[in-house]
């Protein structure tokens, strides 16, 4: 445990071969420590002695806070499962959903820009602490599927992010609590954002969500 220091809220970070990648929710920015950052960020984690100009560099990143309670500082982790809602065939057409849809899109449209997204993260993690455990996955996948079947009918375009935290209200409206993963990858970088229960990609298709490697989960 690291006492006095946290990631800072909105924050995580992964390990992608060699390069330690960030999330930084509130600057809407994902960037990389190298160099002596890098391993000043490995002593501190690691709680090894780090000089107070290695401390002052990382807590002008933004990444780290003083925390009243140890906490630990490691790399997110979290299973991506290999099934997505290929395997459900085609959900119906729900016209309720259609309308349920409409509304949390035009909703995702907005929450999702860069001076907003962080509060919108934590408003859904928050909600999830509230319902506490796990949303029932066949209640969770046939939801998610009704939303893909009327996806097509609105039109905004589909872009991941847009629709993980669309559909991460809608399930969230029902009780149902789902983890909402953002994940990077390197040479060249990319990100990517998905919704999953334990056995099952909500949004987009497993195999892609595989080709990211968690950097952020929400619930």
């Amino acid at each position: 445990m690291t006492t006095g220091w946290q990631l800072s809220a909105g924050t995580g970070f992964c390990e992608v071969g060699t390069d330690l990648v960030f999330l930084d929710l509130a600057r809407d920015k994902y960037l990389a420590l190298g160099g002596a950052d890098r391993a000043a960020f490995d002593r501190f984690r690691r709680r090894e002695v780090n000089d107070s100009d290695a401390i002052g560099r990382l807590v002008s990143t933004g990444l780290i806070a003083r925390s009243d309670q140890p906490t630990e500082i490691a790399p997110t982790r979290v299973d991506v499962p290999s099934a997505d809602l290929v395997h459900l065939g085609e959900g119906r057409l729900d016209p309720r959903m259609a309308i349920s849809a409409a509304f949390a899109l035009r909703w995702a449209r907005r929450a999702m820009r860069p001076d907003r997204i962080a509060a919108t993260v934590a408003e859904l993690a928050a909600k999830k602490r509230v319902l506490g455990v796990p949303g029932a996955e066949d209640a969770a996948t046939r939801h998610a599927a009704a939303y893909a079947a009327c996806r097509w009918l609105n039109p905004i375009p589909p872009r991941c992010l847009i629709d993980a935290l669309a559909l991460d209200r809608i399930l969230l409206g029902r009780g149902l609590a789902v983890s909402l993963v953002f994940g990077v990858r390197t040479s060249p970088f990319n990100a990517h954002c998905w919704l999953q229960t334990p056995e099952t990609i909500l949004t987009g298709s497993a195999a892609e969500a595989r080709n990211f490697t968690p950097i952020l989960v929400v619930g």
